[in-house]
């Protein structure tokens, strides 16, 4: 960095009250300029570590000899840190990892501090420990000229996020520069505390995201499990529509299907979705018989309408499937409550639904949800499916149940992958660029051969 560069930081730090008014006034217009630069670099990045060392390359080259920045951004600590000569660098530490003493009070206490650094030994290195995290970063300042470290707090909305440590080359301090200083902190806090909630809320989004998500689709021997989804605000990634594939490692050849629908989109119909689906688990550790799962969720979901006003407010409508191999027989069991029939797409391009339906689920305590039963024979497929298939609007009507069983037929025998595809791509090529609903589909198929 020229020494041109370097003549900025003495203007704007230095002690200008017994100065002549004109220089007064060009310091505090300098000031002014550098602080409005400061919270239009801070805003406009979202990326908590990309922000920090913005700021800190900032504060560098304009204030600066020395900086570091320390913030809590969810389970870490957040520390970007250098010098005038190099670039910064940022590291994320666990909470648990502790920070050192001057730097951790100032955080803790949310009061600034001065650590006056001796000029050389064993004492100085102490000094520079109780402040500066990284290592290698104290370990050039040991050599540096600089005498006093500044750590001062970084405060928003009433509390302490962090704090900055800030240094000068050859002897110079901050006389005459704590009400400047005041403001930085102030623009730091501020501009920091937005950055640092955006990216919290991304965080949350992201677990609720992964913790709303069904599990992992077991493999199963001879059978095809293929599995679609489509949100209709894709901005959120979550949305009502639901499906879940349950396998018990001591009966493999014993798995539960279940495709449903929850009134509404994002995150709440997801939450609720979550919600039916782990009912659905526990009751299918209870009963295998797909009536009965439904039964036992329905009577859960019953009595929790009556404690959850906005829960009640939900219709929801599933289809359970329970699948058992006895030898080279393989039998599928459906329940519905409320939801479109299953479809069986036989080997031949026959389509038959599988017709037997209950009430929708949470409304009616004690009702009953009649099953019926059919044969997979190799080469056929099970096809699960919510409404935002059949309901997808095109430019003259829906997609409709005759389309969506054109579509299977015309893949009959083919894995379930490509089965799901295709009505994937059917429906989206009618929708067009207009907007649609949730959609969520299961598809199962036999193979065909040795093991099916």
């Amino acid at each position: 960095m020229t020494a041109t560069t370097r003549e900025r930081p003495a203007r704007l730090l230095a002690d200008s009250r017994s100065a002549e008014p004109r220089a007064r006034l060009a310091q505090a217009v300098s000031r002014a300029e550098f602080l409005l630069r400061l919270s239009r670099s801070v805003s406009a990045v979202q990326n908590p570590d990309r922000g920090l060392e913005a700021l800190v390359e900032l504060l560098l080259d304009e204030v600066v000899d020395v900086a570091q920045v320390v913030v809590r951004s969810g389970p870490h600590h957040l520390v970007s840190s250098g010098t005038h000569v190099d670039e910064p660098t940022t590291v994320r530490r666990p909470l648990a990892d502790p920070l050192p003493r001057d730097a951790a009070a100032t955080m803790e206490t949310g009061l600034a501090t001065e650590v006056v650094l001796p000029r050389h030994g064993s004492a100085r290195r102490e000094a520079l420990r109780s402040v500066v995290v990284d290592p290698d970063l104290a370990a050039r300042l040991e050599l540096s000229e600089v005498e006093l470290l500044v750590v001062l707090p970084l405060t928003a909305r009433g509390r302490t996020l962090g704090s900055l440590v800030v240094g000068r080359d050859r002897g110079g301090d901050f006389s005459g520069s704590h009400a400047f200083l005041g403001d930085l902190t102030d623009r730091i806090g501020v501009g920091l505390d937005a950055t640092l909630l955006v990216a919290e809320s991304r965080y949350v989004a992201d677990v609720l995201r992964r913790s709303l998500a069904p599990g992992r689709v077991p493999e199963v021997p001879g059978l095809q499990i293929a599995t679609h989804v489509r949100v209709a605000h894709e901005s959120q990634a979550v949305g009502g529509d639901f499906f879940d594939v349950l396998s018990d490692p001591a009966h493999p050849d014993d798995l539960m299907l279940l495709c449903g629908d929850v009134t509404g989109k994002g995150v709440e119909a997801a939450v609720h979705a979550k919600r039916i689906r782990n009912a659905v688990r526990t009751s299918s550790l209870v009963h295998r018989e797909p009536g009965a799962v439904l039964a036992l969720t329905n009577r859960v979901l019953v009595l929790e309408a009556d404690q959850d006003d906005e829960f009640s407010e939900r219709l929801a409508t599933a289809v359970c499937g329970r699948l058992t191999r006895d030898g080279d027989r393989l039998e599928v069991t459906l329940a519905g409550a409320g939801h479109p029939d299953a479809l069986i797409v036989r080997a031949d391009g026959s389509v038959e639904a599988q017709e037997g339906q209950g009430v929708a689920l949470g409304l009616l305590d004690g009702a009953d949800f009649p099953e019926t039963t059919a044969c997979l024979d190799p080469g056929d497929t099970l096809v699960l499916y919510t409404d935002g298939v059949t309901e997808a609007r095109g430019v003259h009507d829906l997609f409709g149940q005759e389309r969506l069983e054109a579509t299977l037929a015309a893949v009959a025998g083919m894995p379930a992958a490509a089965v799901a595809e295709a009505v994937a791509v059917a429906v989206s090529d009618h929708l067009g660029e207009r907007a649609h609903d949730d959609i969520a589909l299961v598809v199962l198929h036999r193979e065909v051969g040795a093991g099916a």
